[in-house]
């Protein structure tokens, strides 16, 4: 019991830790933000500051004066280029990000005409439109360093905005619109409503989700298992297992992975597509709501957006067709080899060939043998070239037959060696001493011992397909096949995170399935497993 409460207490843990802080880089482009507010400043000058710059004493300020007041003591919002139509203020940040402003929507005002009274208080203000990217939370932080200047300040933020707190003194506060005096710093905390709520809704899914996969978990265990209930049984586990392992890719690539350049493509398009990213996969919203929108491109096939970004001819269908067929082949072909091989001999005790050949492939790395392998092939230039750079349908099948060869001989020696293993005892049981005392053939003995053979093979073989999907991974990369383990190691080298969730994605499809179809023939090959 204690066991099954820290496991439930370690998927939870795991479903349930979201980094509702994690930080997005600078991102800059010429597109507008989901996310805009409105901005207005006024900056009060003093009588006694205007005396400082009245230097005749004559009581006005005339241009020269006036405008060497601005120079020293008006805010510095630092506008700087940053593309042809958009300015970044760096020493305004919204959750320690810089936001973008358009510079036609910056409008000056001002009370002063010259020569200027000094004796009178005058204002300069300004304001302007922003857009921003938020940090992935509901609670956000804006603030705006301005030494040595004291003035008004207000801000209007979108509809379903409630301000939280200030430092402005004598705030007033309505809603999504603040408004007070301000002196050296602004410093605004706001929350976002929708996501206030949407967090605890996500939270309460994710729970019902889990829930839902306990209860029938232990709907359907133990008992006399029918083949319903058996394939029921392994599809619950099966997805749940699926629904964890996709949860945990999605938490490393997009919540606690890389930074945000990285994680919008990298170098792979410029600032407009990057912002693109961040739109279609919500990185700029809480975790929650990236996280069902990751589910519903799942769903939807909208993950496969991006693989091709960076990369050049990638089909995607193609890639799965290949990697499928690679991996059924060499499922079929160590799986029917192996327990060929494992009845065929006659004693136990004679020197198993097979054995030494299998576990010394084995032993080698796999990029290791498939390099060597591929070499190998040098002394048939055309056999070579149509291995490395097939042109046709028909080099490109004798490609994946040969690569799935190899893979098979390079992934054989677990099974053959359980296989053989459980054969040598089969062989030693009194039902094959009986089958042999009254001159029952061969070959009808081995239909025996098959069966038996079949049993343990095909458990292990279940439990082994993740080292074939591994080993498949390399041989696509020294090939040069276009499959999904090639995309895998391309998206690894390139920081293509696309790429790298799509092949992960595959992976654990082809987990799922190979498991369920694994358990389904032990149901029809062991009939303890139907009592």
């Amino acid at each position: 019991m204690i066991k099954k409460i820290i496991i439930v207490i370690f998927i939870i843990s795991i479903l349930l830790i979201p980094s509702i802080h994690a930080k997005n880089a600078n991102i800059n482009a010429e597109i507008k933000d989901r996310y805009s507010g409105h901005i207005f400043i006024k900056q009060i000058f003093s009588p006694q500051l205007k005396k400082e710059y009245d230097k005749d004493h004559s009581g006005y300020l005339d241009a020269s004066e006036f405008l060497k007041m601005l120079d020293d003591e008006m805010m510095q919002l630092n506008f700087t280029p940053a593309g042809n139509y958009f300015y970044i203020i760096h020493n305004l940040t919204i959750d320690g990000r810089n936001p973008i402003v358009n510079l036609k929507d910056i409008h000056k005002y001002g009370n002063y005409t010259f020569p200027m009274p000094v004796n009178t208080p005058s204002y300069y203000s300004i304001s302007f439109n922003f857009t921003f990217y938020l940090n992935g939370s509901y609670d956000h932080t804006l603030k705006i360093i301005l030494p040595k200047v004291s003035g008004i300040f207000s801000i209007t933020l979108p509809k379903n905005d409630t301000i939280l707190q200030s430092n402005l003194i004598n705030a007033r506060i309505n809603e999504n619109h603040i408004e007070g005096n301000f002196k050296n710093s602004i410093i605004i905390k706001f929350r976002e409503m929708n996501y206030y709520w949407m967090n605890i809704y996500a939270i309460t899914l994710l729970i019902g989700i889990l829930g839902a996969f306990v209860f029938l978990a232990y709907k359907f265990r133990g008992g006399r298992v029918k083949g319903a209930k058996l394939l029921v049984r392994s599809i619950i586990r099966n997805i749940l297992a699926l629904f964890i392992v996709l949860t945990i890719l999605f938490y490393i690539l997009w919540v606690f992975g890389p930074p945000l350049d990285v994680r919008a493509g990298g170098g792979l398009g410029g600032m407009v597509i990057r912002f693109y990213i961040i739109q279609y996969y919500h990185l700029d919203r809480p975790w929650y709501d990236q996280y069902l929108n990751w589910w519903h491109l799942i769903f939807t096939g909208g993950i496969t957006k991006g693989v091709t970004w960076g990369a050049k001819s990638i089909n995607l269908k193609n890639s799965v067709m290949i990697s499928l067929t690679i991996f059924i082949l060499t499922t079929v072909l160590t799986y029917f080899a192996s327990l060929y091989l494992a009845i065929r001999k006659k004693s136990p005790r004679s020197f198993d060939l097979y054995a030494a050949i299998f576990i010394a492939l084995y032993s080698i790395p796999t990029f290791y043998a498939s390099l060597l392998i591929l070499h190998s092939f040098e002394s048939w230039p055309a056999l070579y070239n149509s291995l490395v750079a097939p042109t046709n349908g028909f080099e490109e099948g004798v490609r994946i037959i040969i690569a799935s060869i190899i893979l098979t001989l390079l992934t054989i020696a677990r099974p053959y060696l359980i296989a053989r293993s459980m054969a040598n005892r089969e062989y030693m049981e009194p039902y094959v001493k009986t089958f042999q005392a009254v001159g029952l053939r061969r070959k009808d003995i081995k239909k025996f011992v098959k069966k038996s053979t079949m049993i343990p093979t095909t458990t292990d073989l279940a439990l082994n397909f993740g080292w074939f999907l591994t080993a498949q991974v390399f041989l696509e990369v020294i090939f040069h096949i276009k499959g999904m383990g090639l995309l895998l190691f391309m998206g690894t080298i390139h920081g293509n995170p696309f790429q790298i969730q799509i092949a992960i994605i595959y992976f654990a499809l082809v987990m799922m399935a190979a498991s369920i179809f694994s358990d389904v023939v032990i149901y029809f090959l062991d009939p303890r497993v139907r009592k």
